[in-house]
């Protein structure tokens, strides 16, 4: 009999890992939007010495990848009266999900209801589309903006608790983020997590699996897994769900899949690099990747953006690049921020505050190299290499439009425009970042892997980031939006996977 891993993990020894690896201290975090996904954490698994050597298991339904995605494919799988083995190649559950700022997008929900707030599922499709230029399923995006009401309240039953306060995320006025009341992403997780383990759910953490098992008939019934002491065995099953999240710590996948983010900073969970969509594209999945991202911005990987230091990113002064020009609006979506940091090729920026709009992060940036101080404004510039006349003609005409209360360079709010005026000045170096991918197997809306010829992979499915790359183009549309999809095609997929394998 192979030996079952027991699922005991604490939200405190969640946090204590969390903290250690992404260099979370006791430090307030500055005031950030609450973007999706994500802080890095160690993907390396600790061995576990004497542990027993695995044998081949049976079971009805296998979910690869203990995130969003997958805790509610597990879920509803179980629910329907499936036999699931839920594998995680990470020593925890979560995902991605589990470092971000515990936002769900939604329409149609109770707790929207209940405020009045007017929307509704066609509304919230048309956003999406729009944000994604005309490059997306729309039959896809109106799928889930209809089923996003009733998954905020199946969170709600199943244990998270939000705020009260619905807010606007992305570009749209319309209150749609739902957010937790409390831990952030850990507040999406840990409640779901401990349905799973109570109704019957086998997790097995620091399992990794690598391949998928297909019959003479190209039906996928199983996984080849290996354990945390590289021990290979097999999982026969009657269905597989994909729920292994993106590819952005692979640098390899990026280059192939989205070029536009080569060399950035990730902040994904470390465990994302892209092994769903390498094992689907194996059995011969149609893939969709439009080399977009979730963009974002940071100081260093190593640096975590909901910490003090990290936080420095979000001030609403004045913008540079390398060279010392103004480029975009300093306080627009961060989606578009990203674009704009791309689209002029630096590959670093710096934020720029005088003494008046001085913080004590600063301190720790400096003395940490992720921030320059000087005395005065030419000083700074030869401290970053930037080009002296072209940043002192920058800084002249930023305090010009600050002077004359309207930006008409790039359309910045009036109140957030104030000069830069007295030393000491400071400039804080800030690089492009990711949160996510767009991009893996086509699926259809029962979640079926599907090839190029239009026909599905029998047996195999897929949810979450590993398959979104249907949902996106270029621009994240607003925070909350990739973990709505991995919720809402997550219960879909756990029904579905369940129903083909009580057939079989």
């Amino acid at each position: 009999m192979k030996k079952k891993l027991k699922v005991l993990m604490s939200i405190t020894l969640v946090l204590m890992l969390i903290f250690i690896q992404v260099g979370c201290g006791t430090s307030e975090p500055a005031p950030t939007p609450d973007p999706d996904p994500q802080d890095p954490v160690d993907e390396e698994p600790q061995d576990t010495p004497d542990e027993e050597p695995e044998e081949d298991l049976t079971t009805d339904v296998v979910v690869v990848g203990g995130g969003a995605a997958g805790l509610a494919t597990a879920i509803e799988a179980n629910r329907e009266g499936a036999r699931v083995i839920l594998l995680e190649k990470m020593p925890f559950l979560g995902g991605s999900t589990l470092l971000s700022g515990g936002i769900v997008l939604a329409t149609g929900s109770s707790m929207q209801e209940s405020q009045g707030i007017e929307d509704s599922p066609e509304d919230l499709a048309n956003y999406w589309y729009e944000r994604a230029e005309g490059n997306a399923d729309m039959e896809m995006l109106s799928f889930v903006a209809e089923r996003a009401g009733e998954t905020i309240d199946w969170l709600v039953d199943n244990g998270v608790v939000f705020s009260e306060n619905i807010t606007p995320a992305g570009t749209s006025p319309v209150p749609r983020a739902h957010t937790t009341a409390s831990d952030r992403g850990f507040g999406l997780i840990q409640p779901l997590e401990a349905v799973a383990q109570s109704e019957g759910v086998e997790i097995m953490l620091q399992t990794r699996a690598t391949n998928l098992v297909q019959d003479d008939n190209g039906h996928v019934i199983g996984v080849v897994a290996v354990n945390s002491n590289g021990e290979e065995f097999r999982i026969h099953s009657k269905a597989v769900v994909l729920a292994t999240g993106g590819f952005d710590q692979s640098e390899d996948m990026k280059a192939e899949y989205a070029p536009v983010a080569s060399g950035h900073i990730s902040y994904a969970n470390s465990g994302n690099t892209g092994d769903g969509l390498r094992m689907a594209k194996e059995v011969g999945a149609e893939i969709i990747a439009k080399d977009g991202v979730i963009g974002f911005r940071g100081l260093d990987g190593s640096v975590a953006y909901t910490s003090a230091i990290g936080g420095l990113i979000w001030n609403p002064h004045l913008y540079v690049d390398a060279e010392g020009n103004r480029f975009t609006n300093e306080v627009i979506d961060y989606p578009i921020f990203y674009t704009n940091m791309v689209e002029n090729g630096s590959d670093h920026f710096y934020l720029i505050f005088d003494q008046d709009k001085y913080v004590e992060a600063l301190d720790e940036a400096v003395e940490r190299g992720y921030a320059y101080k000087a005395d005065t404004l030419e000083e700074l510039a030869g401290l970053t290499d930037m080009d002296e006349t072209t940043f002192l003609a920058t800084v002249d005409r930023y305090n010009e439009l600050a002077a004359n209360g309207e930006d008409a360079d790039f359309g910045k709010p009036a109140a957030l425009m104030s000069p830069i005026e007295e030393g000491a000045y400071y400039a804080v170096v800030v690089k492009p970042a990711t949160l996510g991918t767009y991009g893996g197997p086509k699926i259809n809306l029962d979640t079926e892997v599907l090839k190029s010829d239009g026909s599905n992979i029998p047996g195999l499915y897929a949810v979450g980031e590993v398959a979104n790359g249907q949902f996106f183009y270029k621009e994240y549309p607003a925070s909350g939006t990739s973990i709505q999809m991995c919720y809402t095609l997550g219960r879909i997929a756990g029904r579905n996977a369940t129903a083909y394998a009580t057939t079989k």
